[in-house]
């Protein structure tokens, strides 16, 4: 799971629920393991009241082989796309 977060007081809940599921691997990204899927769903719904939709972004990547396509967004906020950059 990784996310984007705006507001530091809502990113720190999100931190604190993704911790008890797993490692930090980086400053935004956990590796989590939930152990059925009742308690998938209890940790989605404690994330979605932790966020801001409209501000920010939950992003669940499974890693299960039948499940790598079922990517997971909570929240409305758009990802930044850029159509040309320069590399300098």
């Amino acid at each position: 799971m990784c996310y984007d977060i705006a507001d530091d007081d809502r990113c720190q809940r999100a931190s604190e629920l993704l911790a008890g599921y797993g490692p930090r691997v980086q400053y935004s990204v956990f590796e989590v393991t939930v152990p059925s899927p009742p308690a998938f769903e209890e940790l989605r719904k404690a994330l979605v009241e932790a966020i801001e939709p409209d501000e920010d972004q939950v992003r669940v990547y499974p890693l299960r082989v039948p499940d790598l396509d079922k990517v997971m967004v909570l929240g409305n906020r758009r990802l930044e796309e850029r159509e040309d950059f320069w590399i300098v």
